[in-house]
């Protein structure tokens, strides 16, 4: 049974659109790698409500506090924004590699043609000498869309004459025809802008995005927060940062009527709302980050035997502490990859279900009061309990039992990598 799974993941990753999906995310690793990391300083050290500015005072020290912080939150703002055309540029330049086609000239017109996707000014008003249109670029993005659009364009390079992607020859001779496939790639980016115009004209994009928001519905009820963190961990799996963003502390009124409550009693016992998402998805639910990937993290650490795998967990634990592990799921890849679909949107289920259980039985008290920016994902409970050790007892009982979910599926990661490489070898072997 084993060995037949083995061969359908093979298989399954050896499909061309797979394939250059994971290329194009495993290719992101250093760039949001570093984006994290500036993350991590941009909120948790040089912002005012900071998790290590709170402990150590850095503010009342460091005399560049301000303007470091500006300078890391603008960093990470166009380092994350630029994710986007990025992710275009390598899905293009492993699409048409992987048919023969020129790689960088496909790669460069998707990034152009994600800019102009993503231009606001192009229907909109004239552009005077040296001025540059408007590119909304968010942090947040899709990157199905983003490697959609790669993938596009790169078909477009693939279904065009062999000479249409060459800019030069051999002996420097210029090639007209080469502007065809760039030329069919921005007339449909124009298109596709002008759509995006209509689309938010009549505020289509609004009413969609409204939609999907209205599906995680804030409710004291374990059933609906279960269900909320099932929604938004499949929209992280497949590169949705959008629709399921969490609720803040301050726009949560369930975890406002409870820190009221606490902050009038003096005591957190009997709040209002005890299945809260603060109570359960926030302290619990991400306890080990989204959809445990701090625990496939340890996981991989502790018992993989992938070297490639164990160099990314090691060079993305650092962020990924801080709630910030996009890197690590990049690099590996977590994202569209079915071996990881089932622990990474169960865990969170569990863990939430398990907090619940355990706060209905009063095993701790809830977490009602608000954490700094910041906060590593472990010790979210602990401080938003005001320091109960049975919510620390309880956060380490769900990491624990969260690693030992992905346990199997490393290693049975490992074997698939190992097939792969024998696979490779035999290969290679024939050739010789």
């Amino acid at each position: 049974m084993d060995q037949y799974l083995i061969k359908k993941m093979i298989a399954f990753r050896k499909k061309s659109f797979i394939q250059i999906s994971q290329e194009t995310l495993v290719s992101l690793f250093p760039f949001f790698l570093l984006t994290t990391f500036a993350m991590v300083f941009s909120e948790s050290v040089f912002s005012e409500n900071g998790y290590i500015n709170n402990l150590f005072s850095i503010r009342s020290w460091f005399p560049y506090f301000r303007g470091t912080g500006l300078a890391l939150t603008n960093f990470t703002a166009l380092t994350g924004g630029l994710a986007g055309p990025l992710t275009s540029y390598f899905s293009a330049k492993y699409t048409a590699g992987h048919y023969g086609r020129s790689t960088g000239t496909a790669g460069i017109t998707a990034f152009v043609f994600s800019l102009l996707i993503n231009s606001r000014d192009l229907f909109t008003r004239s552009l005077n000498d040296g001025d540059l249109t408007r590119i909304n670029l968010p942090v947040n993005i899709n990157l199905v869309v983003a490697i959609l659009i790669g993938y596009a364009v790169g078909q477009i390079f693939r279904f065009s004459s062999s000479s249409d992607d060459r800019i030069v020859d051999a002996h420097y001779i210029y090639h007209p025809k080469s502007v065809r496939p760039i030329v069919q790639s921005l007339a449909l980016a124009v298109l596709g802008s002008f759509l995006v115009y209509l689309g938010n004209t009549y505020n289509v994009f609004s009413t969609i995005g409204n939609f999907f928001s209205s599906l995680i519905v804030n409710r004291n009820n374990l059933w609906v927060i279960l269900s909320n963190s099932f929604l938004r961990t499949f929209g992280a799996w497949i590169g949705n940062s959008n629709p399921f963003n969490d609720i803040p502390f301050v726009n949560d009124s369930y975890a406002l009527d409870n820190l009221n409550y606490a902050l009038k009693h003096h005591t957190t016992a009997g709040v209002p709302y005890l299945f809260s998402e603060t109570n359960l998805y926030d302290a619990y639910g991400t306890f080990a980050g989204l959809g445990g990937s701090l625990a496939l993290l340890i996981a991989i650490l502790w018992r993989s035997r992938s070297t490639k795998d164990r160099d990314v967990g090691i060079k993305s634990i650092f962020p990924a502490l801080f709630n910030h592990g996009v890197a690590f799921m990049v690099g590996i890849p977590v994202f569209f990859n079915f071996l990881f679909l089932i622990p990474f949107v169960l865990i969170p289920v569990v863990n939430s279900l398990i907090a619940g259980i355990m706060l209905y039985f009063r095993v701790m008290p809830p977490a009602v009061y608000p954490v700094p920016s910041g906060t590593p994902s472990v010790l979210y409970a602990f401080i938003g309990t005001g320091g109960s050790l049975r919510a620390l007892a309880v956060g380490g009982l769900i990491f624990v039992v969260d690693v030992l979910i992905y346990l199997p599926f490393v290693k049975f990661n490992d074997r698939i990598h190992e097939e792969i490489n024998q696979l490779d070898d035999e290969k290679g072997a024939d050739h010789d």
